[in-house]
């Protein structure tokens, strides 16, 4: 419990609270957790209600028959203490209480200025009587303001409702903001910066006028103080946050960023003056239809909003999520791609930073792949427009912890978005690829750029693996010293395995182009849910060798017999394209090589580090092979 120290600590914390002695208007003042006590104890609440005008006559309801609770000494107010009331057993001890509070106060969301928007839309939800909805949000350095002209609060409501943690009278499905959970969630700001914290709420219903401020004296939840004072009668609410946390330009940021989606209809969010829930933060992209037949819904449906195009559909891969207008996952990349707004009706989780699982979740998933199959149909996107929605539909099933809904919806996805004959390859994966199918294989492969893509289409599409199979004639592995003397045809076989210290134990497997393998190149079955693989094409797909004859696999080293590095590797320019393949699939590091190779050795002359061919006893089967690090400049000289 807070203690005052001293008479200067008290003018001081007097003067934070916003009153004087003498003040005729006030109610109450004192720690927060006896006000909380009196709203959660309905006869005490009735007596302070009815006309309790003095901290002790309030809190002498709960005293009574515990007198191990004690208060600090108040200065002394103008109004009577009633008379006539019952005695009443406190409903909450302190320790419980104060652990209530604690719990609330230090309450996770997603972002550290979340409660700033769950007060706004707590003020969404108290204007929607008003014909033209309207939230004010006034930001300054240390100073956030939320004001709105709808139905303010009663003494009753504010000490029965919003002082206690999801005592609700709330519409569910209609209305957006929980009580109690943005006034406590602002609380953060002054447990973490006492100093210059400060919460001030003004409401009123029309017949009377109430302010309430709470103030911080240390962090700990005994240290928050609260003052209750009637005013002049008014209508609506306005909030007040001050603290040393609140910088102007990130609370305006943010609250773009959060509230840019919500709905016009509910209410127009305007900060510092400017609207930003108008549809000017959302540029280009179209907002697809909510019912399948392209009707306009009315404004009461329950189905969720998408907006494709966002930022610039190929210069992103996220899909920022929204639930009812807010958004309440971070985006997965930077920029947006997709606005994914789900309705009312999935849930929020309890920390109401992220949707909760369940059945509504997964049809809303599901409807929003149907959107994205039709947006693809629609809009006639080229290969690179579809594989990036195959990235938002990724990413909108990671926003699901159970993935009921994207396993009934992958093949179909797979099916309109990538196409037929599309392999998986991780990112780390394409480059090698490439350089050993060539440019040829470029169409056929599917990148993903985050790593929910890449987790999520695993299971449901053809990978490298079944990529090596089905276009490569692939031999059984063997040695490269027993490759080197079974196939002397290949010189840059020999080459290899004499720069090789370990040869007879590098394992290889010769390939050569085919419509489909004739042994598999890993071990094991394949992974559960995957595809089998795609049906040959009219023409085969691998036509030449790429320019990287070497690739690396779990088991082996695939060469490409057909080549030229590899059948005649003549040349600096040969010789090093086979080298730096064959170095890079067996894992060495190619800065090293290329240290070895150029700094070295001098091209173009018989320094200490080049031989010449004719001091290089020649091979069985008449090719010349280098000694390892060093090498034959352009050619036969």
């Amino acid at each position: 419990m807070h203690r005052r120290d001293g008479e200067r600590d008290s003018e001081r914390d007097d003067a934070r609270l916003g009153f004087a002695p003498g003040d005729a208007g006030l109610c109450f003042v004192g720690p927060l957790y006896e006000l909380c006590a009196i709203g959660l104890c309905r006869p005490a609440l009735e007596a302070f209600c009815a006309g309790a005008r003095s901290v002790e006559s309030a809190v002498s309801f709960l005293t009574e028959t515990d007198a191990s609770v004690s208060f600090p000494s108040p200065s002394p107010l103008p109004s009577p203490r009633p008379h006539g009331h019952p005695h009443v057993a406190p409903v909450i001890d302190r320790a419980y209480l104060l652990k209530i509070l604690a719990e609330e106060v230090g309450r996770q969301f997603g972002h550290p200025l979340r409660p700033i928007v769950e007060l706004v839309l707590n003020a969404v939800d108290a204007s929607a009587s008003a014909q033209r909805p309207t939230v004010e949000v006034i930001v300054e350095d240390g100073h956030v303001d939320v004001l709105d002209e709808g139905d303010g609060m009663s003494l009753r409501t504010v000490l029965s409702r919003l002082l206690i943690p999801f005592a609700t009278d709330k519409r569910p499905g209609v209305d957006l903001g929980r009580f109690g959970v943005g006034f406590f969630s602002v609380l953060s700001f002054g447990l973490a910066h006492p100093e210059g914290f400060a919460l001030q709420l003004t409401t009123g219903e029309g017949s009377d006028g109430w302010v309430m401020r709470v103030i911080a004296g240390g962090p700990d939840p005994t240290a928050l103080l609260c003052s209750v004072r009637r005013v002049s009668p008014h209508r609506g609410t306005r909030v007040r946050v001050s603290s040393p946390l609140l910088h102007a330009d990130a609370v305006r940021a943010y609250l773009r960023e959060t509230l840019h989606f919500f709905p016009a209809e509910r209410a127009i969010v305007c900060v510092d003056g400017v609207s930003i829930n108008d549809g000017s933060l959302i540029s280009g992209g179209q907002l697809l239809n909510d019912t399948p037949l392209g009707r306009t819904p009315p404004a009461s449906s329950p189905s969720g909003r998408f907006h494709m195009g966002g930022r610039g559909l190929c210069a992103s891969i996220s899909a920022a999520t929204f639930h009812a207008g807010v958004k309440v996952e971070p985006c997965l990349a930077v920029a947006e791609l997709a606005l994914l707004d789900f309705p009312d009706a999935v849930e929020l989780t309890e920390g109401r930073d992220a949707l909760k699982p369940g059945p509504a979740l997964d049809a809303m998933a599901s409807a929003f792949y149907r959107r994205l199959v039709r947006y693809a149909e629609n809009s006639g996107a080229d290969r690179a427009t579809r594989d990036r929605l195959a990235e938002v539909a990724a990413q909108i099933s990671a926003l699901m912890l159970r993935s009921a809904g994207w396993s009934h919806s992958a093949v179909e996805l797979a099916t309109a978005l990538l196409g037929p004959e599309r392999y998986l390859v991780t990112p780390d994966r394409r480059e090698p690829v490439l350089g050993f199918f060539g440019p040829a294989i470029t169409e056929r492969l599917f990148v993903p750029e985050s790593f929910w893509a890449e987790r999520q289409w695993q299971p449901h599409l053809p990978g490298e693996r079944e990529l090596l199979e089905r276009e490569l004639t692939i031999q059984p592995p063997e040695s490269l010293a027993t490759a080197a003397r079974r196939r002397p045809d290949l010189t840059g076989l020999a080459m290899l395995a004499a720069r090789t210290s370990t040869s007879s134990t590098t394992q290889i497997a010769l390939c050569r182009p085919a419509p489909r393998a004739l042994a598999p190149i890993d071990e094991g079955a394949p992974s559960p849910g995957l595809r089998p693989p795609l049906c040959a094409p009219p023409d085969d797909l691998v036509t030449a060798a790429g320019p990287l004859p070497c690739l690396a696999t779990r088991r082996f080293i695939l060469i490409r017999e057909d080549s030229p590095a590899l059948r005649d590797p003549g040349g600096w320019r040969g010789w090093y394209a086979l080298r730096a393949a064959f170095d890079r699939a067996a894992g060495l590091r190619e800065p090293e090589f290329e240290r070895d190779l150029i700094v070295g050795e001098a091209l173009g002359t018989h320094g200490p580090g080049l031989v010449r061919p004719e001091e290089h006893a020649p091979h069985p089967a008449g090719v010349h092979i280098p000694r390892p690090g060093v090498i034959v400049a352009g050619g036969a000289r």
